[in-house]
């Protein structure tokens, strides 16, 4: 194990969490980095763990706004990153530098990653919630948790598991609240974290809130008619000017899961026909959708390997398919009764 080198003082504070069956360490160098931290992790499903002994643990993250980041390597080879960024990497350390924020990951002789932030930015702004996840994400890939942007939803017929994979504006979020309004089980809409347990991938949850658009919100009866969204339509997603947020919980009457054993993939596209088509993929179309979804499988060489393992083992257990979405999945019983149809036993 590396031994850090960084400088404990009195302003230091270690704040510890649980979350998809791992505990993290998070140690904020100043007040206001503890208060960030706190502010941002009560919106995923970070859950602070007191049983945990600190002196077993060490940090996965080291975080503050008052000293000077490190010099970036400009001449290693770099890429553009989502979120207007940029990644600096010679295969074992990496710098990300968004917005003058910098992130490093696997500096030798430093904690796991390293976070400086250009000042005291406000908290829930896109750049500092940029900044947080990159760090999350590259921390909990080293405890063999793998990011994917997908919504997860559960047949409760079959219990089946489902997850719905796409980038942003892919009608992923769209269908997951159909889905939910349907009576389908959730756990996510946008981002969830993939482990290998034993024989199966299991899939958990990592952000607490929905985010919808202007335009799903008006065409879903089902949304339009819940009087517990009347208090949060004007309240603004930190990644888009155009999504809204609200907490599934009080506006579904389905359940909550906090895990499930997905079996069906669902790569989703928007077409913008008024039918759904849907068809099979075969497992190596499959694995490469995984892949372009989940580019730190490759980016990142220390966790490559775990992670494209564990993506090999979900497309195993699964069964993936290409969703071109039309505007019926903006009818719930029509979503379901699609979904269903592939999801059976």
């Amino acid at each position: 194990m590396q031994t850090a080198i960084y400088q404990v003082t009195e302003s230091t504070e270690r704040l510890i969490y649980g979350v998809a069956g791992q505990t993290i360490m998070v140690e904020a160098r100043d007040d206001w980095a503890a208060k960030m931290i706190r502010e941002l992790f009560s919106g995923w499903y970070l859950q602070p763990d007191s049983g945990a002994r600190e002196a077993l643990l060490s940090p996965a993250i080291v975080i503050g706004s008052g000293t000077k980041p490190p010099e970036i390597p400009r001449s290693w080879p770099q890429f553009e990153i989502a979120g207007s960024g940029t990644c600096f990497t010679n295969g074992q350390t990496s710098y990300i530098d968004i917005d003058g924020s910098i992130v490093a990951i696997g500096k030798p002789g430093h904690a796991v990653v390293e976070v400086w932030t250009r000042g005291k930015l406000e908290s829930q702004t896109q750049a500092l919630t940029r900044v947080v996840t990159y760090a999350l994400a590259a921390a909990l890939r080293r405890r063999r948790l793998f990011e994917l942007h997908s919504g997860a939803v559960i047949n409760p017929e079959t219990g089946r598991g489902v997850l719905i994979i796409g980038p942003s504006g892919s009608g992923k979020s769209t269908l997951t609240v159909q889905l939910a309004a349907a009576g389908w089980h959730f756990l996510t809409d946008d981002v969830l974290l993939l482990s290998e347990e034993g024989d199966a991938v299991k899939a958990w949850p990592l952000r607490r809130c929905f985010a919808i658009t202007s335009d799903t919100l008006a065409a879903s009866n089902f949304l339009r008619d819940s009087a517990s969204l009347d208090h949060l339509r004007g309240e603004r997603d930190d990644q888009s000017n155009d999504k809204k947020q609200f907490l599934p919980h009080s506006v579904f009457d389905s359940e909550f899961r906090e895990q499930c054993v997905p079996q069906a993939l669902f790569f989703s596209q928007i077409s913008g026909g008024e039918g759904s088509q849907v068809s099979r993929l075969s497992s190596a179309e499959s694995m490469a959708r995984l892949i372009r979804m989940s580019p730190w499988s490759c980016y990142d060489r220390t966790t490559a390997a775990e992670h494209l393992a564990t993506l090999s083992a979900l497309v195993k257990q699964s069964i993936g398919y290409s969703l071109l979405a039309g505007k019926d999945l903006l009818d719930s019983a029509r979503a379901k009764d699609l979904i269903s149809s592939y999801t059976r036993a």
